[in-house]
């Protein structure tokens, strides 16, 4: 049991840091871009509470991702791992759909690789720390 609420910690703090750090990221410079690109073609933005539900939805989920392989991995590869599962495919599907501003890429690259870095030495550090309880 104690194994268990070990891992509901690590994944709510991981969870909490990517949301928040995903939220900045938003807030600051995706959103007037993909307010743009909808406007463009004539459109609004899907920006509903289901929306933003889904999108704390998805923080867990790749925190959950980043606390269990960081439970089998080593700390760069639990980043390498989650980056590519987390973000790439998401570009590449949102490339795929036509839903990219591809000049958002500039910010957005960077930015998430720090935001899962730091998820995954977040979770690298609990992990060692619960180990040596």
């Amino acid at each position: 049991m104690a194994i268990k609420v070990k891992t509901g910690w690590q994944v709510l703090l991981v969870a909490i840091w990517i949301n928040f750090s995903g939220t900045v990221r938003w807030m600051l410079f995706a959103k007037p871009k993909f307010d743009a690109l909808y406007k463009g073609r004539g459109l609004d933005f899907p920006n509903a509470l289901a929306n933003n539900i889904l999108w704390i939805l998805w923080g867990v989920l790749a925190a959950v991702l980043v606390v269990f392989l960081s439970k089998k991995f080593s700390m760069l590869h639990t980043f390498y791992l989650s980056y590519l599962a987390a973000f790439v495919m998401h570009w590449i599907v949102l490339w795929n759909a036509a839903a990219l501003p591809l000049d958002l890429l500039w910010i957005a690259v960077p930015w998430s690789l720090v935001e899962v870095f730091i998820a995954a030495l977040i979770a690298n550090r609990l992990q060692c720390r619960g180990a040596a309880n």
